[in-house]
């Protein structure tokens, strides 16, 4: 809710940034069993690449089924101290403590003290949610089960934005959010939840007595002997930790209270360990972990038949699916996990048929796409050396389908395409004029045109003939398909489809939100780092739109529909989408903030 582009996990840089696409230096000839030659080649390459794109410091590890073949840090974890990075140092995992969560919640269903498809709330008794969804309270409490929870199908929401960045216990958590209104039906599809997580990790604690950093070191690091990870404290605690920066400059070690979500201190070195334990059926040496039945159950996908989630896969906590990414190659299985913000990124990919991993972590918000695109190339180089053959010679890069074969639509299809959808990234608006489609995301504005196969194209041309590079969005395939009678926006990426949003249709207002056009201040709240200051709620085009405010930044615009006199929901469905906005009597609330009016742009009809 009320995020910025940045950050937004499944898609990459799918639609998170503009100009992203980066095109690495050559590749050697890899011969079978040379490793070596992949050493030296990424040797050569990182530092290029760090120092072209402007990244702090980055960290490699690659595995080949219980051997770890090299790991090597690169650049400055501390800029102001001259502080390099080493094979020790420890980044921050983002999205990637999911997995040990996961792993933590499967030890506690191995020893029966939680159960993948009982209800949460039998652990977390004072715990529950609120649903549209429902016909009864008992029904909806029971659907948020362990199971939905670590496979991001629970219906919780993306986030609870209120005390973000505190440090209060985990197990407050579920008295904190209990009444959370659900933003999409439990089981019906993928919608990534930090909150989920955070839940998941009570319930952790809660069953084991202890708190979560003690439980993960007895059950989970210590016996995988990650001597570098933690959940706690910050890089100005610890000299072995990353200093994250931004554009260069150093960004604040903020607190995270979601240990569980995205937590995580760790290394690509401590990572590896982790890997191996799985490519060993959960055994790392010689000591059991976690029962290989519950491994394949973590590997097992779980949202078969969301039609929804269109070709993206997801296992417990897993992405069984590249969702968009480029893929390693033609029929190669890859399960991998992402992890980004606080200025940090990671990426840890494996390829389960053949034993192969990649884990790479950066301490710079600049660094997600050099992350991507150095975990693939250096997994295809892995398989090269493992098989003797070139993975990829003239299929795994998507055709550029030249600008000369897209033509613009017909009127009639024009027409049907044209209106306001709703996405993680904000709205999309799509407009039929001047005898032309045209799009607008963002700020950025675009034209959409039909290629040779039908789908949707965006492009852009700087005073009508050069072409500007709009980095993924330009290269990907976009078209609107009807799923369950709703209108989904889609993209092609690498042969594969996935949802980036829903078609929404002007709501008949009632009086009681068209009186909610305003600005509004978050109110009682002392957060050193809050997410957001304000929010601000106008009318366009028939639609109320919110959007947030974080000091002087504006957020992203979302479309807000209404429910009820009470109740409005960000329209559309996926990260931070579905989120109920409530009226009270002095303002708003939302995600656990209240907001008070400072200014209306008429008298208020009623509250």
């Amino acid at each position: 809710m009320f995020r910025t582009l940045r950050g937004i996990p499944l898609v990459g840089c799918l639609l998170g940034s503009i100009g992203c696409h980066v095109q690495p230096s050559a590749p050697p000839p890899i011969s079978k069993g040379d490793y070596g030659a992949i050493i030296r080649y990424l040797q050569a390459r990182i530092p290029q690449e760090i120092a072209r794109q402007n990244v702090a410091g980055l960290s490699i590890a690659l595995v080949n089924g219980q051997e770890l073949i090299w790991a090597q840090g690169f650049g400055l974890a501390d800029k102001a101290h001259g502080v390099p990075v080493t094979p020790n140092t420890a980044f921050r995992a983002g999205g990637i403590t999911k997995l040990l969560t996961a792993t933590a919640a499967l030890q506690r269903v191995e020893d029966h003290d939680l159960a993948l498809d009982a209800p949460i709330q039998y652990t977390l008794r004072e715990f529950y949610v609120r649903s549209r969804f429902h016909s009864d309270q008992a029904t909806a409490d029971r659907d948020i089960t362990l199971r939905r929870l670590l496979s991001h199908q629970s219906g919780l929401p993306s986030e609870h934005l209120r005390d973000l960045r505190s440090t209060f216990a985990m197990g407050q958590m579920p008295t904190r959010v209990s009444g959370v209104w659900l933003s999409t039906a439990p089981g019906s599809q993928v919608a990534y939840s930090n909150l989920g997580y955070a839940l998941v990790g009570a319930a952790i604690e809660r069953t084991t007595g202890r708190n979560f950093e003690a439980q993960m070191q007895r059950s989970l690091l210590q016996p995988l002997e990650m001597t570098q990870s933690s959940f706690v404290g910050t890089s100005s605690e610890l000299g072995y930790r990353a200093t994250g920066y931004e554009d260069g400059a150093a960004s604040t070690d903020a607190q995270v209270r979601d240990l569980a979500a995205s937590g995580l201190w760790t290394s690509p070195r401590d990572l590896s360990h982790y890997v191996q334990m799985l490519f060993a059926h959960g055994v790392y040496k010689g000591n059991r972990v976690l029962g290989n039945p519950l491994i394949e159950d973590m590997f097992t996908q779980q949202n078969t038949g969301n039609a929804l989630d269109f070709d993206c896969q997801i296992g417990l906590a897993w992405f069984l699916a590249p969702c968009g990414d480029e893929p390693i190659g033609p029929g190669i299985r890859t399960y991998q996990h992402s992890g980004g913000g606080d200025d940090f990124a990671a990426q840890l990919t494996v390829l389960p048929d053949q034993q192969l991993a990649v884990i790479i972590m950066a301490n710079d918000s600049n660094a997600e796409d050099l992350v991507v695109s150095l975990s693939t190339d250096a997994l295809r180089l892995m398989l090269q050396a493992q098989t003797g053959e070139q993975v990829c010679a003239d299929d795994c890069q998507a055709p550029s389908l030249g600008l000369k074969l897209r033509h613009v639509p017909a009127a009639i299809d024009r027409r049907r395409l044209s209106g306001f959808y709703a996405t993680a990234w904000g709205v999309f608006r799509i407009k039929d004029e001047d005898d032309r489609l045209s799009g607008e995301l963002a700020g950025l504005q675009f034209q959409l045109l039909r290629d040779d196969q039908g789908w949707l194209r965006a492009q852009k041309k700087v005073f009508g003939f050069w072409l500007k590079d709009l980095g993924e969005l330009g290269r990907v395939q976009l078209d609107v398909v009807t799923v369950h009678g709703r209108q989904m926006l889609t993209a092609r990426s690498h042969g594969q489809r996935i949802a980036i949003g829903e078609r929404v249709e002007p709501p008949t207002l009632p009086l009681a939100w068209a009186d909610t056009i305003g600005t509004y201040q978050v109110l009682n709240t002392h957060e050193p780092d809050a997410p957001l200051s304000g929010i601000s709620v106008r009318l366009e085009d028939g639609f109320l739109m919110i959007r947030g405010q974080l000091h002087d930044e504006p957020l992203t615009d979302y479309i807000l529909l209404p429910v009820d006199n009470a109740h409005a929901v960000l329209a559309g469905n996926g990260y931070g989408l579905g989120d109920t906005v409530s009226r009270q009597v002095n303002g708003l609330s939302a995600s656990g903030y209240s907001f008070k009016r400072t200014q209306s742009p008429h008298k208020p009809l009623f509250f």
